[in-house]
């Protein structure tokens, strides 16, 4: 509770409000005319079609091929050069377990990871939707922690919180509301990362974008209110089978 109520005083602090005032004068037989219209337009079957499209559309990797659950991916930067390579487990100096969520350079795709749905009878990872994320490592570790992410280790000399592992797979709710991601669309192919759950109805709610930021020693992900950097998905297609026996132990 103690990572929560810092969050919730985070969010509330840094986020900005625009409140936008439209005053439109009418006739009333205008009014109600257009009223109808609306109403005789619009059933109800179109406008739930267009709310789950929107909420539903799934997630494509840079082949073009929808994301499945269960599947190794790595998770690259859609910017080249100085933005960087894919994402891995990272092990800061100062702490070294839990390891971290870092970026790698510029040619290394990084670690593999796993996305779980919230709802795990749907095999497609889709756009808005509750997901776990885990790291799938070839080699032997140090840390004893699981390698799902989730949200902790408040900065607080920089004021921002930063993306980890140790996180929890599965189990929907409050007590699991720190290991719960989504992703959102930038274009086509490449999509951002929110730490923005909503695996608890009656808790308040959380919303901002995952940024790449340095600690002074490596370049991490962390919470901002900015915008989120952009990332596409590389099905892991020559380790898959050594990737697929680590994730069936």
């Amino acid at each position: 509770m103690f990572i929560l109520s810092h969050l919730y005083k985070f969010a509330w602090r840094t986020k900005a409000t625009h409140i936008n005032t439209i005053c439109i004068t009418m006739k009333t037989t205008t009014i109600s005319v257009f009223l109808l219209f609306i109403i005789f337009s619009i059933t109800p079957s179109s406008f739930l079609f267009g709310v789950a499209n929107a909420t539903n559309e799934p997630v494509l990797d840079i082949d073009g091929n929808e994301v499945q659950t269960g599947t190794p991916y790595y998770v690259v930067s859609s910017i080249w050069g100085a933005g960087g390579g894919g994402l891995a487990l990272g092990m800061p100096s100062r702490k070294k377990c839990p390891e971290v969520v870092a970026q790698r350079g510029s040619g290394d795709d990084g670690i593999p990871v796993i996305f779980y749905n919230s709802d795990s009878n749907d095999g497609v990872v889709r756009l808005s939707t509750d997901i776990n994320i885990e790291f799938i490592p070839l080699r032997p570790r140090l840390c004893q922690t699981t390698t799902v992410w989730k949200v902790d280790d408040y900065d607080h000399s920089a004021g921002k919180w930063w993306v980890i592992t140790d996180g929890v797979k599965g189990n929907p709710g409050a007590n699991t509301l720190t290991s719960w991601f989504r992703i959102e669309k930038v274009n086509d192919l490449d999509y951002k990362f929110k730490y923005c759950p909503a695996v608890c109805g009656t808790c308040p709610a959380l919303c901002n974008e995952i940024v790449r930021d340095s600690d002074g020693e490596m370049i991490r992900l962390a919470l901002s209110t900015g915008h989120g950097w952009p990332f596409y998905f590389k099905k892991a297609k020559k380790l898959a089978r050594e990737i697929q026996q680590v994730v069936h132990v």
